[in-house]
């Protein structure tokens, strides 16, 4: 976890185990019960979705706020808050 998801958990890795077939919503949902910290600045409250301003990188690749998107076994998640200003 990088960015706004590292200040507010203070983790920097977690590794999570899903079913097969599992979606970025269910690592969301899995993320909120694990590391309740996320929830709000990261995390939609009461939501399986991420905030505005965070995005998943997957595997090198930017899915943004994609719930739906199918996780592959192994595949390697990061948490980030996306950068703005001028």
């Amino acid at each position: 976890m990088y960015g706004l998801a590292f200040e507010e958990s203070g983790m920097n890795e977690i590794e999570v185990s899903l079913n097969n077939g599992a979606h970025l919503k269910d690592l969301i949902a899995e993320l909120r019960q694990r590391v309740p910290s996320l929830e709000g600045q990261v995390i939609v409250p009461g939501e399986d979705r991420l905030a505005d301003q965070c995005t998943f990188n997957i595997d090198g690749r930017f899915y943004y706020n994609d719930e739906n998107i199918e996780l592959k076994d192994g595949c390697r998640v990061r948490l980030l808050t996306l950068a703005v200003g001028g």
